[in-house]
C-alpha cells in the first residue's frame, strides 16, 4: 500500500506547557518565620535568624528564627501547660479526632511539603 491510499491526517494540536506538580513556585513561602510557641509566632529570645538557601541555585528561600535554650524552655513550659490544662484531660477518642485531622492536613499538603524539602535540602523529589 502506498501513501496515496492512506487517509489524510490532521496535524497534531500544539502541546501546551504545564508546570510540573513539583514546580518550586507551588511552595508558598513567607519571607521570614518566627518560632511557634504557645500557639502563636514568637520572636526568638536569642534575637538570631538564619537564611535557608536553595542548594541548587544558592538563592535565599526564607529567613528562619534560631531558638536557644531559653526558647526551648519556653516551648516546653507552654507544652506542659497545654497538656495539664486541656490535652491531658481530653478522652482518648477526642484526642484521636484532633490527631487524625492533623494527619489529614499534612497529607493534603504533602506535595507542597515535599517540594519545600527538596528546595531546602536539595534531595530528589522522589525521596522527599
Amino acid at each position: 500500500m502506498n501513501d496515496a491510499n492512506l487517509p489524510a491526517r490532521a496535524a497534531p494540536a500544539p502541546l501546551e506547557y504545564v508546570d510540573s506538580r513539583e514546580a518550586a513556585h507551588l511552595a508558598d513561602l513567607d519571607d521570614s518565620y518566627d518560632l511557634w510557641i504557645d500557639g502563636a509566632p514568637a520572636a526568638p529570645l536569642t534575637g538570631r535568624y538564619f537564611t535557608t538557601l536553595n542548594p541548587a541555585t544558592e538563592e535565599p528561600l526564607a529567613r528562619v528564627a534560631e531558638g536557644g535554650e531559653e526558647d526551648v524552655a519556653a516551648a516546653v513550659e507552654a507544652a506542659r501547660r497545654a497538656y495539664d490544662k486541656t490535652w491531658g484531660k481530653l478522652p482518648a477518642g477526642e484526642r484521636s479526632k484532633f490527631l487524625f485531622r492533623i494527619a489529614r492536613m499534612l497529607q493534603e499538603r504533602s506535595r507542597e511539603l515535599a517540594v519545600l524539602e527538596t528546595l531546602d535540602g536539595g534531595k530528589p523529589i522522589k525521596e522527599s
